[in-house]
């Protein structure tokens, strides 16, 4: 299966009207809204028969072959557009079922992850990543759980079990906790609940990584589309839940936790502290319980 990498390059003018809007979700707190608008023609709905839990001789075939197939297209986007370097892989041993956090940064991120933890991982996405087309058909042999977009317990109730089921078979989950992507925005966000929520309902670690950037020499490629920036993926150590804590106390502790070692690593990686841009009445608002972390030093 052949795979174009220069299908994830975007046009820098489009890139520019991306960056006027990141700046006001930015300053208007909204740091898990998306950038873009979701074309609601581009994937399909999540209905009840969707397979969230892949089990047999059928599914382990598929998942071999498209997993190659992707791992491959990984490796090409890594070395050719993201010039990745991975740096704490000391901090994989002894970590097995676990939910790994990355900032998310870009439509490549997913795949420096995927060779970060040397594995085939599970990765939680919403319902628009349900893509009609060939995407669609190798991201749902190759780990993708959908989050469906409107309520439904039943939906709910398969996801919830999902995520039971793989972290029992000791697979790693990837769960964006800033939720929106925003291309190639450093800092790290303001997270939300919902990995943390579940590594601690179901006793495993948050494995953390961050991704950083430098730019390339020119901004554009040949072709006039805009390049990558330069990937660096940093494998934190891993924060395990406390057995004296309630679930809903570790869900506070890891996401708290977490947010300290990406805020450790802009700090320590881009040698400047971390500041928003971000009304004062918009963060109190909504961000406040970050104040002490951020004035740490």
């Amino acid at each position: 299966m052949k795979l174009d990498i220069n299908l994830l390059k975007e046009n820098p003018a489009e890139l520019e009207e991306f960056a006027k809007t990141r700046k006001e979700l930015e300053k208007n707190g909204k740091f898990h809204t998306d950038e873009n608008a979701v074309n609601p023609d581009s994937y399909d709905p999540i209905t009840e028969d969707f397979p969230f839990i892949r089990k047999g001789f059928v599914w382990w075939l598929k998942g071999l072959f498209y997993n190659g197939a992707l791992n491959s297209y990984a490796k090409k986007i890594n070395k050719n557009l993201t010039n990745l370097q991975i740096v704490g892989k000391e901090n994989l041993k002894g970590v097995k079922g676990a939910i790994i956090t990355c900032n998310h940064i870009s439509k490549a991120d997913s795949f420096a992850v995927r060779e970060a933890v040397a594995e085939n991982i599970m990765f939680v996405a919403s319902e628009y990543n349900n893509w009609k087309g060939p995407m669609g058909v190798i991201a749902r042999n190759t780990g993708y759980i959908p989050l469906n977009l409107t309520p439904s317990l039943k939906l709910m109730r398969k996801f919830n079990e999902s995520i039971h089921y793989y972290l029992g078979k000791k697979k790693k989950i990837l769960i964006y906790p800033e939720q929106a992507m925003w291309r190639e925005y450093k800092k790290p966000r303001p997270l939300q609940n919902g990995a943390f929520h579940y590594a601690a309902l179901n006793n495993v670690p948050i494995l953390p990584l961050f991704i950083t950037i430098t730019p390339k020499e020119s901004p554009v490629d040949e072709q006039g589309r805009a390049n990558f920036g330069n990937y660096t993926i940093h494998i934190l150590p891993p924060i395990y839940p406390e057995p004296t804590r309630s679930v809903k106390e570790n869900e506070h502790f890891l996401k708290m936790e977490n947010y300290c070692l990406w805020k450790d690593c802009y700090e320590t990686t881009y040698g400047k502290p971390l500041k928003y841009d971000t009304t004062e009445s918009a963060w109190k608002e909504k961000y406040s319980s970050y104040d002490e972390v951020l004035t740490q030093n």
